[in-house]
């Protein structure tokens, strides 16, 4: 037996009577999220068994369930009933965290990033320095600079260009740590990005990462937000972006930009804009599936994390392109020929880089801290 599972007994039904039980019983047992995720897959064998397996007393039997979801949607999406399994799973991490049980002890690794990007080791929030003004500010979030620093960089100076009097906060938006459960932990590294938005005297944020967007959007409702995507399809790619190249991508959208449709239109027309060609996967859009990424899976179950990769791995005919940093590592983690939808906007050399292996957590280290020393080398 887990040495929190007698904690857990004393949790988490009461919330789920409001949350879980409600969409529990409404499942009609049809088994469609079961053909379309290797998470439910992987608990039950028929539809008409996962009623049984997520009531209370079946997760206290296998707390791990909860933290084994991606938390991806893709339930929802599919689900005749409308039904969200991550929701409840979200909901079980949420209770296990305030019975002191989780985050679980695989999860120190992001606890310890969640700290380190949040501190002043990385964190940094200043004005567009050539006007003195912050209109609005650039928030790469913490993905971006830790796949590479040059193109946050290349990125933030076109907003600037693009837009004078963009500043740029430097933070995590607090994704992690909301997928394990800590609420409040949360919310605490949230109104730190607020709380900088005010200092700054910015108006509206301009995110690159989709975790950082649904994260904002669904959690500080008062903020204006906008993707990086769709300023350069409003603003227009550089020159130098455009090819008369014939080089056909396949597209995989984020999980967390499932119903984006704003976000899916404006990379869409940036990719053609340069000149090159999409192949639409089977599963994108509202219907995307998960890189194997989301929610903190990877830390607590690597396997199950490794099939779901492979899966959508196994459903692109050609090199894969992305508009989240995780998601092209996934990928990148199987050797498949990946980039960031930025790599083709500022990087000269991505043809070459499409190969790149998979950074590690200390390479990824490494670059958020090159990216922070551009910003203040360009201010001395």
């Amino acid at each position: 037996m887990l040495p929190y599972l007698s904690v857990l007994k004393r949790g988490v039904e009461n919330s789920m009577k409001t949350t879980g039980k409600v969409s529990i019983d409404s499942c009609i047992g049809c088994g469609i999220c079961l053909d379309e995720c290797e998470f439910l897959a992987s608990v039950c064998k028929d539809g008409g068994e996962i009623a049984e397996k997520f009531e209370i007393e079946s997760l206290k039997k296998n707390p791990v369930i909860p933290y084994s979801c991606n938390l991806c949607d893709l339930c929802e999406e599919v689900c005749p009933e409308d039904l969200n399994m991550g929701d409840m799973c979200w909901e079980a991490r949420r209770q296990l965290v305030d019975e002191g049980v989780a985050p679980l002890p695989p999860h120190q690794t992001i606890i310890s990033d969640q700290e380190w990007v949040t501190s002043d080791l990385f964190a940094l929030a200043q004005p567009d320095l050539r006007t003195d003004t912050c209109k609005r500010a650039f928030f790469p979030g913490c993905n971006l600079p830790g796949y590479s620093p040059s193109l946050a960089f290349k990125s933030y100076k076109y907003l600037q260009e693009k837009l004078p009097g963009t500043g740029i906060i430097l933070n995590c938006c607090g994704a992690p740590t909301y997928f394990l459960g800590d609420k409040s932990g949360f919310m605490k590294i949230l109104k730190g990005v607020e709380s900088e938005m005010n200092r700054l005297g910015a108006q509206e944020l301009i995110v690159a990462c989709p975790d950082c967007y649904h994260i904002i959007k669904h959690n500080a409702l008062h903020l204006e937000i906008r993707s990086i995507y769709e300023v350069i399809a409003e603003e227009g790619i550089p020159e130098e972006a455009k090819t008369s190249s014939t080089k056909t991508f396949s597209l995989h959208d984020s999980c967390k930009s499932r119903w984006e449709k704003n976000i899916h239109d404006s990379v869409r027309e940036i990719v053609r804009e340069m000149g090159y060609e999409i192949e639409e996967m089977e599963y994108s859009r509202d219907e995307t599936r998960c890189c194997g990424m989301g929610g903190m899976v990877p830390f607590i179950n690597f396997f199950l994390a490794q099939k779901v990769i492979e899966r959508r791995v196994k459903e692109a005919s050609t090199d894969m392109l992305s508009y989240c940093a995780s998601c092209r590592g996934a990928f990148a983690m199987l050797g498949k020929p990946s980039l960031h939808i930025l790599d083709l906007v500022f990087n000269p050399r991505w043809d070459e880089d499409k190969r790149c292996s998979a950074l590690k957590p200390s390479d990824i280290r490494e670059n958020q801290t090159k990216f922070k020393n551009l910003l203040l080398e360009k201010q001395s």
